[in-house]
């Protein structure tokens, strides 16, 4: 019974640490300053050049998925490519989304892939 008493009150005292460190912490948060003078002061330099990078990489991926669906030979790979596009579309339009809220601008220079063969499209995965 000691033993359990013992179980309950440190699960208590452990709930009472936590309970306490998230007030804190929410308290803090809500005294930090807002005078930044834009979303995008809020990013990282790595943030920024994240968002670049995850841009250039949809694009590249939907571009390639096209190419996948009009000129590969297998109907999978043309599926495929057809997924690719409708997945990394919609990533993109996301990713440009939360780049606007953040003041990013985000390359939109359309990229020109050439295609190979399906083999090395498929080695890409």
């Amino acid at each position: 019974m000691k033993k359990r008493l013992t179980t309950i009150s440190r699960f208590s005292i452990t709930a009472i640490a936590l309970g306490s460190l998230s007030f804190a912490w929410s308290a803090a948060a809500q005294n930090q300053p807002s005078s930044q003078t834009s979303p995008a002061a809020s990013l990282s330099a790595k943030d920024k050049t994240f968002l670049k990078k995850a841009a250039k990489g949809g694009m590249m991926e939907v571009a390639m998925g096209k190419l996948a669906s009009e000129q590969g030979q297998s109907a999978d790979v043309k599926k495929f490519g057809e997924r690719m596009v409708t997945d990394h579309s919609k990533a993109n339009d996301e990713l440009k989304s939360i780049a606007a809220k953040k003041g990013v601008k985000l390359p939109s220079k359309k990229l020109s892939e050439k295609w190979k063969s399906d083999r090395d499209y498929m080695m890409r995965w």
